[in-house]
């Protein structure tokens, strides 16, 4: 091409941007329109002005971009409203419906000018959303699983996931740590963003690493602190709930708000309005136990003392009976050896009476047979007989031995028994001797006979009758006289 005929047709940028405006400006004029996309970002500037990036996706992927602004003399107006309806500011990653028109500046470039943002449109998408997830959840089966899961009796070992400047994060801590009984429950933090468009990856993410080391934990608690309906949606997101819902571990939620549940809430093993509230929870169970564990102890103690009163009266009662037939065996064989000792002297005298008999008759007969010599054959057999009679002794006398050494054992407490009666008896013969005539005479008294007989009526003595009377040293001789 001809570089005459390039010049003759080329235009500055500012000249192609004015004719651009131009066309648009007749196109769209102050045309006002509503048009529906995705808050991809927002960035307040000092001046006041509001900035969005705003995004069109079909499913995940970005179909259309463009720049938005609110001006700073409306963007006040307009965002209190938007908050007084859904609770919540302007975030990242809500679906809204903005009224705007088109402008193109030479300088700045093509973009929306925002005069409003209708908030029950972003309420509805959010609303939509949230049935469509507990729609497929209930149809995939998922939205009772993890409820179907059994926590732990004592829950001690917390995967926390949340992010340590959160206010929600604190207060559970706080909970936990602050709880009068100092229970051993262990909590490991994970971090994740709690809300907007990069929350759900984030959380996920965690999720799975937890479920990984599900070995090591108990319970996942989601914890967060309050925040609009707006800034929740993100829980409202099938694949996060369907996360959630598979989680191998349970999952309590304390996401801090206490409007509509979300779906993640809705589909967790326990959903607890604040982190407060899922800290309580948690010590509840400790709390049961520990009450259950008081009264089990209780019971215990009351159970051992009823048992030990038992077993006391018991042993008492058995100590009673094993005394009484101890005495009773005791005064039985007391008897039989008394009985035995007594009759042992005898018994031994006849023994070897009987032996010196024997050994004396077995004598004569050696003699006889000594004496008679030529007869050799009854010799022998007499040998013969004697030697039996021998070993029938010896025999018998080592069958007794055994029976004499237990009665001179059973003779030796017996013998003890006798110098305790001996002494008993010595103590009665002083008692006696004190009675004694003789020592009566000592005293001054005496005796009066006739023909021998003591006289202790005085009739009886008849005048002229010899009298003898026996004095301590001496015999006096008298003869009666008339009264």
């Amino acid at each position: 091409m001809d570089s005459t005929a390039i010049s003759s047709k080329t235009f500055s940028l500012r000249e192609v941007m004015l004719s651009i405006q131009s066309v648009l400006h007749k196109s769209y004029g102050n045309k006002i329109f509503w048009v529906r996309c995705e808050l991809s970002r927002i960035t307040l500037a000092q001046s006041g002005h509001c900035y969005l990036e705003l995004i069109d996706k079909n499913e995940t992927t970005i179909v259309a971009q463009q720049r938005g602004i609110i001006w700073a003399d409306q963007y006040t107006a307009i965002s209190e409203k938007f908050k007084a309806v859904t609770n919540s500011g302007l975030s990242a990653g809500m679906k809204i419906l903005l009224h705007c028109s088109v402008t193109l500046h030479p300088l700045h470039g093509l973009s929306l000018t925002i005069t409003d943002i209708d908030p029950s449109f972003t309420l509805g998408e959010m609303a939509r959303m949230k049935n469509e997830s507990i729609a497929r959840l209930k149809m995939e089966g998922l939205y009772n699983r993890n409820k179907s899961l059994t926590l732990p009796l004592l829950p001690s070992r917390i995967a926390i996931i949340s992010i340590d400047t959160s206010r929600g994060y604190l207060d559970f801590i706080s909970t936990i740590e602050s709880h009068q009984r100092h229970y051993a429950i262990v909590h490991t933090l994970f971090d994740a963003i709690l809300q907007g468009e990069n929350a759900p990856p984030t959380i996920i993410s965690a999720i799975n690493k937890i479920n990984s080391l599900k070995i090591k934990f108990d319970a996942i608690v989601i914890i967060r602190g309050g925040a609009g309906d707006a800034g929740l949606a993100c829980y409202d997101e099938y694949l996060l709930a369907a996360t959630v819902a598979q989680s191998e571990l349970p999952v309590i939620t304390g996401i801090g708000h206490a409007s509509n549940e979300t779906v993640v809430e809705m589909i967790s093993f326990q959903n607890c309005i604040t982190p407060t509230a899922a800290a309580t929870f948690i010590l509840e169970k400790f709390d049961r136990q520990f009450l259950i564990l008081n009264q089990l102890s209780s019971t215990l103690m009351d159970l051992l003392k009823s048992y030990f009163t038992y077993e006391k009266q018991q042993i008492s009662s058995q100590s009673e009976r094993f005394s009484l037939i101890v005495n009773n065996q005791l005064s039985r064989r007391g008897f039989q050896l008394k009985n035995l000792f007594a009759s042992l002297p005898a018994n031994i005298s006849k023994y070897f009476s009987s032996s010196r008999s024997n050994l004396s008759h077995s004598i004569q007969a050696v003699l006889n047979i000594k004496r008679y010599g030529k007869h050799l054959g009854s010799l022998i057999e007499l040998n013969r007989k004697t030697d039996e009679m021998k070993m029938h002794y010896k025999n018998f006398l080592n069958q007794h031995q055994t029976l004499i050494t237990d009665h001179i054992a059973k003779l030796g407490d017996s013998i003890l028994k006798i110098n305790r009666n001996k002494e008993l008896l010595q103590h009665l013969e002083e008692k006696v001797a004190l009675l004694d005539p003789v020592n009566t005479l000592v005293r001054g008294y005496s005796i009066t006979r006739v023909n021998g007989k003591a006289v202790t009526d005085a009739s009886e003595i008849k005048p002229g009758i010899r009298l003898e009377t026996e004095l301590a040293n001496g015999t006096v001789i008298s003869t009666a006289e008339n009264k």
